[in-house]
Order: C-alpha cells, then sequence, then structure tokens
C-alpha cells in the first residue's frame, strides 16, 4: 500500500486539502469556504479559529472519500496566502472580533509610504510591516495584547506541531531578513520604522526551518481530529504561490533556471522565478526578490507583478449591468466560451475600441484603472467586451513584466502557467499570445496542492529531497506557441496599454500633488469668495 501525501491550501476565500501519492497523481480533494470579513474601508480580515476549522472540515471531507487514505497519509503540508496572524491575550486585536489580516489588506497605505522612504526600496501595504506599524499607532492597547506573530502557513504549522518555529520560505520572502548575512535580520530598518519590539513576539527571532526539513511531529490531538495517523511528519510552510512554482516548474528544471519562470494566475497574479545569479531588475515594479535560498539552496527567488488579477475578473461579472451579478465559475466559463466565438468570427476587431488597464502591479485591491471606449450598453455584449478588456490588459501587464526581466538579463523562453485562470480558455490563449515566450501548461489538476505536496514528501522521507520529489512528482506539461496573427493584434493593443498607463502615472502624480496644495496662512481669500461672503 503506497503513501500519500497530504496538502492543505488556504487561499483568500476557501481551504482545499489534497491527498496525492508518491508519483503526484491526485487521490482525493475537497474545498470548505472561509469567511472574509469586511469591517470597514480597505480591510480584510480573518478568524483564525474559524480557518482552522475549515481546515479540519476539508480534510476530514477529503480522507472521507475512501476508507484507507487516512492511515495511508506519511506527510502534511499547509501552504497559505501571505496573511498575517496575531497571536493574542485577551480579546482579538482587530474589528469584527478577527486576529489575521488578509493579505488584500490595504489599510497601511500611509505606513507603507513612510517606510518607504527608510531606504529598503518600494513597501507595499499588502506586505507585513505597515500592518503591524498601522495596528501598533492606531491601537497601542492592542497592540499590547500581542504575543506572537506569524505568516498564516506558519501559524498552520505551529498548530498542527506545537512547533514554533517559522518558515524559511515565508521568513525570507515577508521579512527584512537575508539569509546568507552574517546577521540576516535587518535591525535598522526594523528600529527606523518603530517595530523594533517584535522580537518578543513568539519565535520569530528564532533560526527558520528551510523547506525539505520537518516542521515536527503531528500532535496525537489534532490527528485523531482529521483521522490521520499519530505522530506523521508535518513541512515548514510556505507561500501558496511559491507552491504553484514547484508544482509547475517540470522535470529536469536546473536544465533552465534561467530561462523559465511561472505565472501563477489566480485570483492574485505573481511572476515567479529562481536563478543561481542575483541580479536587480530597476522599472519592474513590485518586485519582491531577489532572496538567497528561499524554496532551494543555491538559487535566488524572486516574485513580480502580483496584481489582483482574477478579482478583476470577478468583479466584472459580479456588477456589470449586463453580465449575470455572479462570479460562479460557470459564469467565467460561459464567458469565456463566448468571448472566443465572438474572437473566432469577428476578429481583432472585437472590442477593438475597449481597454482598460488593471490595477498597478503590486496591487491587491480590485482596481482598474483608465479605461477607453468602455461599453455602455447594458447588454451581454457589453459585458463580454468589458471582460475581454480587462482579460487583455491583464495579459498585456504579465507581458511587460516578461519583457523587462528579459531587458535585466534573464534569457526567458517559457513561462508556466498554473493557478485557476489555467483553466480558463481564453486566458490561456491570451497569455500565449501576448507573453512573447512559449506558454508551458502543467497537466496536473493542481499544481499549487502538487507544488505543497512534494514539500511533504520530502519532510515525511518519501523522497530523499526537493529535486527528488520534482523529478518524480511532476506532471507531464503541454507546450503552447503564440499565434503569429494574434500576437501582432497584441502587440497594437499593447500601444493603447502604454498610453494609458502613462495617463495614470501622470494623474496619479497631478493627484499627489492636488492633495499636497496648503493655503498660505497669510493669504487673504480671493475677491470672489469675499463677494459670496458679503452680497
Amino acid at each position: 500500500m503506497s503513501a500519500l501525501l497530504l496538502a492543505v491550501d488556504v487561499g483568500s476565500r476557501s481551504t482545499r486539502a489534497g491527498a496525492l501519492d508518491e508519483e503526484g497523481r491526485l487521490v482525493a480533494s475537497a474545498e470548505r469556504p472561509i469567511d472574509l470579513l469586511e469591517p470597514g474601508e480597505g480591510q480584510a480580515v480573518y478568524r483564525m479559529d474559524t480557518i482552522w476549522r475549515a481546515v479540519g472540515d476539508a480534510i476530514r471531507a477529503c480522507l472521507s472519500a475512501a476508507p484507507d487514505l487516512g492511515i495511508r497519509v506519511a506527510g502534511l503540508c499547509f501552504v497559505a496566502t501571505r496573511s498575517l496572524v496575531l497571536e493574542h491575550e485577551g480579546p482579538a486585536p482587530l474589528a469584527g472580533a478577527a486576529d489575521v489580516f488578509s493579505a488584500t489588506d490595504r489599510r497601511a497605505a500611509a505606513e507603507a509610504a513612510a517606510m518607504s522612504q527608510l531606504g529598503m526600496g518600494s513597501v507595499s501595504p499588502e506586505s507585513h510591516l505597515p500592518k503591524l506599524r498601522w495596528l501598533k499607532r492606531h491601537h497601542p492597547t492592542a497592540w499590547s495584547r500581542i504575543t506572537g506573530i506569524r505568516c498564516l502557513a506558519d501559524e498552520l504549522a505551529r498548530r498542527a506541531t506545537a512547533n514554533d518555529r517559522h518558515s524559511l520560505a515565508t521568513i525570507a520572502t515577508g521579512w527584512p531578513y537575508a539569509a546568507r548575512d552574517t546577521e540576516p535580520w535587518h535591525h535598522e530598518f526594523l528600529e527606523a520604522a518603530g517595530l523594533d519590539d517584535i522580537w518578543g513576539f513568539g519565535a520569530l527571532a528564532g533560526d527558520p526551518v528551510p523547506l525539505g526539513h520537518s516542521q515536527g511531529a503531528l500532535r496525537e490531538d489534532v490527528a485523531a481530529s482529521f483521522g490521520l495517523p499519530p505522530g506523521i511528519q508535518v513541512s515548514p510552510g510556505l507561500i501558496d504561490s511559491q507552491a504553484g512554482l514547484l508544482g509547475s516548474i517540470g522535470r529536469n528544471p536546473a536544465a533552465r533556471w534561467e530561462t523559465s519562470a511561472a505565472l501563477i494566475a489566480g485570483v492574485t497574479a505573481p511572476l515567479l522565478l529562481l536563478s543561481p545569479t542575483a541580479r536587480a531588475v530597476p522599472g519592474l515594479p513590485k518586485v519582491n526578490g531577489p532572496h538567497a535560498d528561499a524554496l532551494l539552496p543555491g538559487l535566488w527567488f524572486y516574485e513580480a507583478g502580483q496584481a489582483w488579477s482574477g478579482g478583476v475578473l470577478d468583479h466584472i461579472l459580479d456588477t456589470h449591468p449586463g453580465g449575470p451579478r455572479t462570479s460562479a465559475a460557470a459564469e467565467h466559463e460561459a464567458a469565456a466560451r463566448d468571448i472566443l466565438a465572438l474572437l473566432d468570427a469577428e476578429g481583432p476587431a472585437f472590442a477593438a475600441t475597449c481597454h482598460i488597464l488593471p490595477g498597478q502591479p503590486g496591487d491587491l485591491a480590485v482596481t482598474i484603472g483608465p479605461i477607453t471606449g468602455h461599453p455602455t450598453a447594458r447588454t451581454r455584449r457589453g459585458c463580454l467586451e468589458t471582460y475581454y478588456a480587462a482579460a487583455r490588459g491583464l495579459a498585456l501587464q504579465a507581458s511587460e513584466g516578461i519583457a523587462r526581466l528579459k531587458a535585466h538579463g534573464f534569457p526567458i523562453e517559457r513561462v508556466t502557467l498554473a493557478g485557476g485562470q489555467a483553466h480558463n480558455p481564453l486566458m490561456q490563449r491570451l497569455y500565449r499570445d501576448t507573453l512573447g515566450a512559449d506558454l508551458v501548461v502543467s497537466r496536473h489538476p493542481s499544481p499549487v496542492l502538487l507544488g505543497t505536496a512534494m514539500m511533504a514528501a520530502v519532510a515525511a522521507g518519501v523522497h530523499p529531497d526537493i529535486m527528488t520529489a520534482i523529478e518524480r512528482m511532476s506532471a507531464p506539461q503541454a507546450r503552447l506557441v503564440a499565434d503569429p496573427f494574434w500576437h501582432q493584434a497584441h502587440t497594437a493593443a499593447f500601444e493603447i496599454y502604454q498610453g494609458l498607463a502613462a495617463t495614470r502615472d501622470h494623474a496619479t502624480r497631478a493627484a499627489q500633488s492636488l492633495a499636497a496644495c496648503e493655503r498660505s496662512p497669510n493669504k487673504a481669500p480671493s475677491s470672489a469668495a469675499n463677494r459670496a461672503s458679503h452680497p
């Protein structure tokens, strides 16, 4: 009886559990919803206990597919969004009785802007430190009750094992930490940000656990609750997109470290790559990295171009007057089917005057930039044109990232596509024809679960190391080459995209100047204002 690996992926609104065999085949899976709370403008939070219950429900539902699945599980790994868990004493520190900042929470924009001036580069409002600074500044009493801070994947591994250690994959990519430095933490930056007191929170200051090692054995009470054997090994956690990279990279990856990138396009769409060389990539927005040894020893990890990708398409289906007013999977399938039929019938003339610029790379909010030719028809066609314009904008945004990587020494020849958009035939075709590199699509139903199971396999000793797990468990892939006709058409659309981006950037600068305007204290009101006051 062969061993199984249990992979758990906690997304933005649901958690999935999958049981995979030693060769990477998905044997069973189940999904359960998670409540995302939005108690205020720009706020997105969870309750950790609710997430943990959903994890248990998904695991039990997955293992119920066959009577022997639970006893065959040898290893377990958790992946999650880059959400931040606040362990605390007393009442929950966030509104809505919440204790988890979602990765999409944007309340800390002012804190992020201030921290971006401290010499460590651009800081995103969605990253951990601005949120912590916001909480400390605005709710010092709640701050005083914090006893631990962890990336969500680390909190899941801690609850499963009672071993409070952070993963190198989450520490190196989410905190000011450089693994190869003698003193890896950038203490000066934390002090300048007013966050030097976070060292008292849990095990943050301890040595992180590299991927390929074990976080510890599964607790007996947790094993009994989940229906698993006690004592199985639990891998250190990682971010869901990182698991997608490992699960989609394919066999013999060392032969193409420099020429291959991964686009994990689901609700968000980060562009990820591994390289033996550290390079700066000026001009590519929101580059996270390079990070030494974060996923694999000896390699630098890069992440760039993350945007609220699938969320934009959801937003259009949810809100367009000619749309279904729901973003269920069936509605995306119908929209893609109908748009592809219109493209086959009308060619590039379809929606040729409608162009939408998605939110800036790095933004995790549902933002849509300048729009030209936005259809006003409250019809099904109007909805489809809007959907296609946004989808094309997302693909062009990804192609811009690939082009800039190439310009700074990365000879990208292929991009592996994973995530929910890999199953959308419209997005698959758009990426194929816009990226300027061959598109490679995994035949696996869930590369994210596959990459997660690879880490569980190594932690459990089913495979001796990560590279062996990749070789043994990777799924077959399909290579898609761009259609020259549509590549030319999208090249023309890219000129419009660039014009819209320039308009957005100019308007942003002008708006910042407008917001900074102050009346001189000695200047009298205008004569027009005086006449209005004294008729």
